[in-house]
Order: structure tokens, then sequence, then C-alpha cells
């Protein structure tokens, strides 16, 4: 005979078996997550290619070039017609890729910009994964991921023939292998391979621009303070921190050296053999110095317009279209929202050191504050790009820990609400569509 079940009382804590014949719904909520939970690649590719056509529709208006675009595409053709001696203005991965697509698209307005539209989605995939990986949530990985596709600056600049895709696209799956490499529990092989994966797309990075060495900063200060506390560990620190510090202590040292310093080095050098190779010139030493001397040289000495510079510092609370760059201006959800949400991870780091705020806030003062330092004549507002697109993670970050609704609405939802309202308001100028339609939401005064 079956012996009957103990009835479990109330307080116990432990959830009582459904009655025979009767679906529990809080079950089927665990069952339906678990499955969704399996397949967040999928997720990640589904949501980016839902994003394409919005990056494509009306990618070839203007029709000529505009902005910085007359400077790297004639760059990208070096790679198509060759030439003795072309001007350095930035290191070659991100003109070489361009040109790729110009091969395949055409020279023209299209195949000057699908490049850039192609990265971008592909970023976007990276960011929810990031996102993912970060706080094993799917709910804020989609938040980060939708406020990224309203973020203004993610759309315009992935619709303009200029480098700043091509680095995101880098950057992104960097801090995707870099944080998988701490946070799965994978093979020490494979943590291994992905942590020096990390190292090599960030030299790749560093071959569209180089102020990725900002990223590859963080990725060395966070690391050698994760050795360090795997050895003299923190007290009353987060559990995430010492579940990272063991894993970096499983890669080793060999293996740390061999991601931070020989991968990015090795990468971003082998993105000039390209250059050399089209251009006629030997792949050497010798070479590669007098190229960076003249990339350097036009960096450091080249005085830009000061109509369409500003300062870092006034950055963030910009609310001027920059109107030569399809006008281009931060959604304040996003930028002023990651503000707030980025004083509450430090505030959060300050007291249990968890490692996901430490990330992001270090990520956006490396991106940013190297902007006070810079030796270059003139910045653009555009370079605030790379530290917006932080900002939306750190936006899901933030909210991990605070109630999911407000008077019965999720508070995700609200953001993204708010951040598509002013998305759509600056739509149309940001598209460069024609009238009626430029000012179907009013015009910039």
């Amino acid at each position: 005979m079956l012996e009957p079940q103990a009835t479990v009382p109330p307080s116990s804590g432990v959830p009582s078996l459904p009655a025979p014949g009767v679906v529990d719904s809080s079950l089927s909520d665990v069952s339906t997550r678990g499955r969704i939970y399996r397949h967040p690649f999928a997720i990640a590719v589904l949501f980016g290619l839902a994003s394409l056509p919005l990056l494509l529709f009306g990618l070839g208006t203007p029709s000529m070039m505009f902005y910085d675009e007359g400077y790297w595409v004639p760059g990208a053709k070096v790679f198509i017609q060759g030439a003795v001696n072309p001007h350095h203005e930035k290191p070659p991965l991100g003109k070489l890729l361009l040109s790729i697509a110009i091969r395949a698209a055409g020279d023209n307005a299209i195949g000057w910009r699908v490049a850039s539209a192609v990265c971008g989605t592909l970023a976007l995939v990276a960011i929810f994964l990031w996102t993912y990986l970060l706080l094993q949530d799917i709910r804020l990985a989609f938040l980060a991921a939708g406020l990224t596709v309203f973020n203004n600056f993610w759309f315009v600049m992935s619709r303009v023939g200029m480098m700043d895709a091509f680095l995101m696209l880098f950057l992104t799956w960097s801090l995707v292998a870099f944080t998988a490499s701490l946070i799965l529990e994978v093979r020490v092989g494979l943590r291994r391979f992905l942590f020096c994966l990390s190292g090599v797309l960030l030299g790749l990075a560093g071959a569209c621009k180089w102020n990725a060495i900002d990223t590859l900063a963080v990725f060395f200060l966070v690391t050698f303070a994760l050795l360090w506390i795997a050895y003299r560990p923190i007290a009353n620190a987060d559990s995430s921190i010492s579940s990272c510090a063991d894993k970096i202590k499983q890669i080793g040292v060999p293996s740390l050296l061999l991601g931070l310093i020989v991968a990015p080095i090795a990468s971003y050098c082998l993105a000039y053999w390209p250059l050399c190779r089209a251009i006629h010139r030997p792949f050497n030493i010798r070479e590669l110095i007098a190229i960076h001397i003249s990339i350097w040289h036009f960096n450091t000495t080249t005085v830009s317009n000061p109509a369409i510079t500003t300062p870092w510092y006034a950055w963030p609370f910009n609310l001027n279209p920059q109107r030569a760059l399809s006008y281009l201006v931060a959604n304040p959800v996003v930028a002023w929202g990651g503000l707030v949400a980025m004083a509450a991870c430090l505030r959060r780091f300050w007291k249990a050191v968890p490692f996901q705020e430490g990330l992001v806030f270090l990520l956006f003062a490396a991106n940013y504050l190297q902007w006070a330092v810079t030796p270059e004549k003139g910045l653009f507002y555009y370079y605030y790009y790379p530290s917006v697109m932080i900002l939306g993670v750190t936006i899901a970050v933030a909210i991990r820990s605070l109630p999911a609704r407000v008077f019965g609405v999720r508070i995700s939802l609200l953001l993204l609400v708010a951040a598509a309202t002013y998305f759509l308001r600056c739509y149309p100028q940001m598209a460069q569509l024609q009238a009626p339609w430029d000012c179907a939401f009013g015009c910039w005064p």
C-alpha cells in the first residue's frame, strides 16, 4: 500500500502540491521561462533580425556623402583601387569592412552605409547577450536591447559610413566573450579560449579606432583586481565577485597575459596586412611605425571646425541636435536615466562590491573620461556613442534590485515606452525623411 503524503503546514515555507487534475499556473510559468532561458542566443539573433529593417529603411538617403563620409569612403576605396601614399586618418580595419560593402552593394549611398547597418545589428545582438550574461534575466536583457534600439546614437551611427559602428561591433562582442569567461560554468579550456577571444576582439576594435584601448584598460584593471581577490578575499564582498575571482584563478596567469597583451596586439597588427598589400607596401615593423606616426600626427594636429565641436563634459546634458549628422541627439531616457542608474550602481558597489555594477561603472568611466585627456584638437558629440551604449545596460543592471512594478505597471515597460516616444519624435529627421514627413512630429527649432 502507498503511504499517505504528509500534510505540510502553510507556515513551513515549502510549496504544497496541486490537487489532482488542477494545473498549477506558477509551475507552468516556470516551465515556460525555463524553455526561454535555454535559447538566449536564438532570441538575441531574432531581436537583431527584427531591428535590421529599421536601419535599412531609407538607407540610401541622402544620396550624396554627408558629414565625415567624405573622409572614410575614399579611404575605403584604397583597398579597391590601391594607392601609393594614402593619407592615414585612422586604423584600417573599419575602412576595409567599408570597402567590402562597397564591392558588394556598389559605390553608392547604400554601399557606403550598409556595412554600418549590419554591424549595428550585430552590436545589438551582443548587447542582449552581454546583459543576459551579466544578470541571467531575459526580461532585463530585453530591456537593455530595447533601450539600445530606441537609443538615437545607435540608430544614427548605424546608418552612416563612418568607423563608429565597426568599433562598437568588436567592443560589444569583446564584452560578451570577457563576461562569458567569468560567468559561465564551462571547462577551463573553453574559459581560457573565451578570455583570449575577448583580447582578439579588442585588438580588432582598436584597429577601427584607437579609443578601444580604454576598454582594454578596464579589462586589465578588472582582471588583476579579481586575481588579487582570489588570493586575498574581501570580507562581506558580493558572491558575484568571489565567483568571478575563482574563475580568473582557473584561467591562470599565462592565459591572462595571453588574452590581455599578446592577443590584442597580434590581432591589431594583423589588421594592417590587407592595407599594406593594397598600397603595395611591405608589412613590417618599419612600415607600421610610419603609418602610426601619420595617424598620430593627423589626430593631434588637425584643427576641427569649432562650430561643430563640443566639450566632453557637456555631452550628457546636450539637447541640441547635431544637424549635420542626421540630427543626432541623445535620448534623454537613456542618457539621463542611465546617469541616475550609474549613480545607483556606484552606491551599490561601494556597499557590497558586486561584479555587475563595478564592470558597467568602470566601462562608462573609461569610455567617457578618456576625452578629458585626449590630445585631439577638437571633440565631436558623436564620440559619446560608446558611453551611451553602456548606459542602456546600466539601467538594466540598476533596476534588477528594484520592485518590478509601480502601481501595477512594470518599470521596464515604462522606460521602454518613454524611450520609444522620444525616439519617434526624432525619427523623421534622423531617418532623413522628406517633406511633409520630415516634420510629422514637429520640426526642430
